[in-house]
Order: C-alpha cells, then sequence, then structure tokens
C-alpha cells in the first residue's frame, strides 16, 4: 500500500512538472551592487510562476561615501568592493503576452543574504520588494529578458544611509 501511494504521488509530482515550463540560466545585473545570479524559473501553470536566485554580487561606494565614518567603521577603500554578499532571492511572478514569444512580467521578491565588508565585518540581509520586466522566448528553447528589482532592505548590508536598492538585469535561461 505505501508503494502505491509513494509511486502515485511520484507519477503526480513528475507528471505536474512536465506540464509546467521550467527555465535555467543567470541574470547579469548591475545597480547600486553588481554581479550574477543562477535563476531557475518555474512555470506554476496559466499566467504564474515562481523564479529563484541565487547569486553572489560585489559592491563600491561612490567618492560622495569616501569620508563617511560612521561608529568608527569605514565604507569604503580606494580601489577595491565595499562588500561582498551572498544572496538567495524568490519572486511570485504573473505573466503577460504581448505578442508570439514577447511578453511581461511583475510581482513581489524576499531576498536574504549575507556578506562582509572590506574590514571583515559580517552583515545579514533583509529585503521585500518587487520585480518586473520584459522577456522573449525564441523558437528554440532559449529566453531573454530584461528586469528591474526594487527592493526594500530591513536590514542593512553595507550601506547604512540607504534602504532602498535597485538593481536592472539582463537575463538568458534555457528553457526545458
Amino acid at each position: 500500500m505505501k508503494k502505491a501511494i509513494l509511486t502515485f504521488v511520484a507519477v503526480v509530482m513528475l507528471g505536474g512538472m512536465a506540464f509546467s515550463q521550467i527555465s535555467l540560466g543567470g541574470r547579469f545585473y548591475g545597480g547600486l551592487t553588481s554581479g550574477f545570479e543562477a535563476s531557475l524559473l518555474y512555470g506554476m501553470g496559466g499566467n504564474n510562476r515562481i523564479e529563484a536566485d541565487f547569486g553572489a554580487s560585489f559592491g563600491v561606494m561612490t567618492k560622495t561615501y569616501e569620508d563617511l565614518n560612521i561608529n568608527g567603521a569605514r565604507y569604503t577603500h580606494e580601489g577595491y568592493p565595499s562588500y561582498y554578499v551572498v544572496t538567495a532571492t524568490g519572486s511570485y511572478q504573473w505573466t503577460f503576452n504581448i505578442v508570439k514569444g514577447f511578453g511581461w512580467f511583475v510581482g513581489p521578491a524576499a531576498q536574504l543574504g549575507m556578506g562582509s565588508n572590506h574590514d571583515g565585518d559580517f552583515y545579514m540581509r533583509l529585503a521585500v520588494g518587487a520585480q518586473g520586466g520584459v522577456e522573449y522566448k525564441f523558437d528554440f528553447p532559449l529566453q531573454v529578458s530584461l528586469d528591474v528589482r526594487p527592493m526594500l532592505d530591513f536590514i542593512h548590508l553595507a550601506n547604512p544611509r540607504s534602504l532602498f536598492d535597485l538593481g536592472v538585469a539582463a537575463g538568458v535561461r534555457y528553457c526545458f
């Protein structure tokens, strides 16, 4: 009986994955930070999908922050990244078709991260926001996208003067 139930659950789960679109690739982004994320899109049927991104980035403060000294901590180091970050981001997206192969998407996003600055101080990051953009799926299994992800940081990672983070990304994914 247990084998029959497990077999049924496995068939339902694999069948559900077979009918939904899965895309795997990467996102290259810039903004207040720059980096790369490995990206997985999982279509849930209809116009809904989930995106999971795992990335690494670095940030370099601009010269306007060179003299910033808060509680004795420096926030820049000339010529070197001011901090390193490893993040996990999830977003729920609604997709809308414009013409065959070309569409747009929008939805809420959340992000967890950890990293350190050039002084070796460890930081955590917790942010919520949104993600939206446009994408094109070719006739062969390739998808390209351009999106923006504004985030509100509840726990500041490297810049204590900013609650807001904005990134623009270009993505390339292989569609299964």
